[in-house]
C-alpha cells in the first residue's frame, strides 16, 4: 500500500511557481495496477519521482507498506558511463538481488546483442527503455512504477513486455503512466489523473477514463472563451504547445537550439515562423520576402533541367507552403489550420511542439490569449537588463557599413537625450509584456529566464521540471550576437537606466531578490557634456 499524505510538490524558480503536488492525499491499496493519466506537463512524471523516493517533496509525505520499484521510462536513471551490464549489476547490488541471475535475464529480455556491454550514453532512447525495463521486471518489487515503457520496440518486444507486466501484475501492483485508454483497460484495475496539483483516484477503471475525458473536453471549452460557439482549435490530444516569445537580443535562439536537439520536442522546418506578429500587421517585410523568394524560385525553374529542376521543385514547394500561414482567414474554427498544418508536418509523437519566434514579445494582450488557445500553451520567455539588451538592440539596427562603437554611443545618446524615440523599440517596454501576458496566460503557464544566469544548467533543469519532460540537453554556447556589441560606456549606461526605470520597477516588482544581481549596476552621474564631446 502507498499512501500520499498532504503531499505537496512546488517548484520555484526565477519568479515562476509550478505547483505539481498540492496537497494530495491518496491511497494507492497494495496489489492494484493504477492506470495515471494527465496532459503532458501535468506532473505525471514528477509525481512517480516522489513515490520512489527519487525526488522530495516540498511538504507532506508518501508512505508505503511494501517495496516500491525506481521509476521506469524512456528517460532512466542510468549511469551514461557505464555499459548496460554495469549497471544491471549496480542495481542488483543496491536491491541486494543475485547479480549473475540478474544479468542473465536482463541481457536476455532486451535483446541488445554486443551493445549490452557499450556505455549507455551510446544507446538510443528505446535501448535505454528496453533495459530500464528489464531490470525492473528482473527484480521483485510490490509496486512497478512504469512510464508507459511497454511501447518500446516492435510488435514482438512490445507483447513480451505486456506479458512480463501481466505476469508480475499477479503478485503485484504498479502505478502505471499513459495516455492511451486502450492501455489502460488492458493493464489497469484502476485509474487516476493529475489535473492543476490534484490527483483524482478511482477504483472503477471505466469512470477513471469517463472523467479524465470529461475534464479535457471541459478544459478545451475554456480555452475558447470568446470563440464562436462550437468553434474550437483542434490540436492533438497527446501534445502541448510552447512558444518562444523572446526577447530578442538575449540568449532565447540558443534556449530554442538545445529544445530542438531534445527528444520530445518538435519545431517545424522554419526556424522562425514569425505567424502571429505577422498575422497582427508587424513585421510584414516577412511575408513580403517569402513571396518575392517564391516569384525567384518560379523564375529560376524556367531555365533549369533534371536535379537541378528537381531541388527547385522540392524548395518552391517548401516556401509555397510556408506561404500558406499568411493567407489564412481572420476567424472562424479553421483560422489557424495553414498554419498548425505546417507546424505538425513531420510530427511523430513529440509531447512539445514548439514555435520560438522573439518577436512575438511584442504581440497585444489579444494575440496572447489567441496564443494560449492552441494547445493548452506554455510560454517562455529570456529577459535581459533591459539597459543592455537596448544597448545591444541599437547596435544590432545600425547598418553594417556604419556599426562602428562611436556610431553606436551616439544612437544610444540621442535616445538618452529624445527619450520619445524609445518609441522604436518596443521590445524596450518590459511592463506592457508582464501585463499583456498576464491579463491573457494563466501564471502557470508562463516561465521566465534571465540571459544572465543562462550560462549553466540550472536554467534548463529548471525548464525541465516546467515541461515535465527529461533534462533538456546544453549544447555549447554560441557568441550572441554573431558581432557581439562593444562595452558599454558607464556614463550610456546609466543614461540608459534611467530612462528605462519603468522597466526596472516593473521588473523588481515582478521578480524581486529573482533578478540577477548583474542588473544592479552601480549609480553613476550622468554626463550632460557627452553628447557634445562625442560631436566634437
Amino acid at each position: 500500500m502507498i499512501v500520499l499524505k498532504n503531499l505537496t510538490k512546488v517548484f520555484s524558480l526565477y519568479g515562476h511557481k509550478k505547483v505539481v503536488a498540492n496537497n494530495i492525499n491518496v491511497t494507492f491499496p497494495t496489489g492494484v495496477s493504477v492506470g495515471l493519466m494527465g496532459r503532458n506537463g501535468a506532473g505525471k512524471s514528477t509525481l512517480l519521482k516522489l513515490i520512489a523516493g527519487t525526488t522530495h517533496p516540498t511538504s507532506g509525505e508518501v508512505l508505503s507498506t511494501g517495496s516500491v520499484s525506481f521509476p521506469v521510462g524512456l528517460a532512466s536513471s542510468l549511469h551514461p558511463d557505464l555499459t548496460g551490464a554495469q549497471n544491471t549489476r549496480f542495481v542488483a547490488r543496491i536491491y541486494g538481488a543475485d547479480t549473475d541471475a540478474l544479468l542473465d535475464y536482463v541481457e536476455e529480455f532486451a535483446e541488445l546483442g554486443e551493445h549490452f556491454h557499450l556505455p549507455v550514453r551510446s544507446y538510443s532512447s528505446g535501448m535505454k527503455g528496453r533495459i530500464s525495463f528489464g531490470i525492473n521486471m528482473g527484480l521483485k518489487f510490490e509496486t512497478y512504477l512504469i512510464d508507459e515503457i511497454t511501447a518500446v520496440g516492435d510488435a514482438s518486444f512490445k507483447k513480451k513486455s505486456r506479458d512480463i507486466f501481466l505476469d508480475r501484475m499477479r503478485t503485484s501492483g504498479a502505478v502505471f503512466v499513459t495516455h492511451s485508454p486502450g492501455t489502460i483497460r488492458e493493464l489497469c484495475t484502476a485509474g487516476a489523473f493529475l489535473e492543476d496539483g490534484d490527483l483524482h483516484y478511482y477504483t472503477d477503471i471505466e469512470e477513471a477514463i469517463e472523467r479524465y475525458n470529461r475534464m479535457l473536453e471541459e478544459g478545451m471549452s475554456r480555452a475558447v472563451n470568446g470563440a464562436a460557439i462550437g468553434e474550437r482549435i483542434s490540436f492533438p490530444y497527446d501534445a502541448r504547445m510552447l512558444f518562444g516569445i523572446g526577447l530578442p537580443q538575449t540568449r532565447i535562439d540558443w534556449l530554442g537550439d538545445c529544445l530542438r536537439r531534445h527528444r520530445p520536442c518538435h519545431f517545424s522546418r522554419t526556424r522562425e515562423l514569425h505567424y502571429f506578429d505577422t498575422r497582427a500587421g508587424l513585421l510584414p517585410v516577412i511575408p513580403e520576402r517569402r513571396f518575392k523568394t517564391t516569384e525567384q524560385l518560379a523564375t529560376r525553374l524556367q531555365g533549369e533541367k533534371g536535379e537541378a529542376q528537381r531541388n527547385t521543385l522540392r524548395l518552391l514547394g517548401d516556401v509555397s507552403s510556408l506561404l500558406s500561414i499568411h493567407s489564412a482567414p481572420d476567424d472562424g474554427p479553421d483560422r489557424h489550420k495553414a498554419y498548425l498544418d505546417y507546424l505538425m508536418a513531420e510530427r511523430k509523437t513529440q509531447p512539445i511542439v514548439c514555435d520560438f519566434t522573439p518577436e512575438y514579445a511584442l504581440l497585444s494582450e489579444d494575440a496572447f490569449r489567441e496564443m494560449a488557445m492552441i494547445g493548452q500553451a506554455w510560454f517562455v520567455c529570456v529577459l535581459r537588463d533591459p539597459a543592455a539588451r537596448l544597448w545591444a538592440q541599437i547596435w544590432e539596427n545600425l547598418p553594417g557599413k556604419n556599426r562602428n562603437e562611436m556610431a553606436c554611443i551616439q544612437a544610444a545618446q540621442s535616445l538618452i537625450d529624445a527619450p520619445d524615440g524609445l518609441s522604436a523599440y518596443p521590445a524596450a517596454d518590459y511592463a506592457r509584456l508582464f501585463t499583456a501576458l498576464d491579463d491573457a496566460v494563466p501564471a502557470a503557464r508562463q516561465f521566465w529566464l534571465f540571459h544572465e544566469n543562462m550560462t549553466g544548467r540550472d536554467s534548463l533543469r529548471a525548464l525541465s521540471d516546467f515541461l515535465d519532460v527529461p533534462n533538456v540537453p546544453e549544447i555549447s554556447m554560441l557568441p550572441l550576437p554573431d558581432a557581439p556589441e562593444p562595452e558599454m560606456p558607464n556614463e550610456i549606461r546609466n543614461g540608459l537606466r534611467q530612462l528605462l526605470e519603468p522597466q526596472y520597477t516593473a521588473s523588481r516588482s515582478r521578480f524581486g531578490d529573482d533578478l540577477p544581481a548583474t542588473w544592479n549596476f552601480p549609480e553613476l552621474s550622468h554626463s550632460p557634456h557627452l553628447h557634445a564631446e562625442l560631436s566634437s
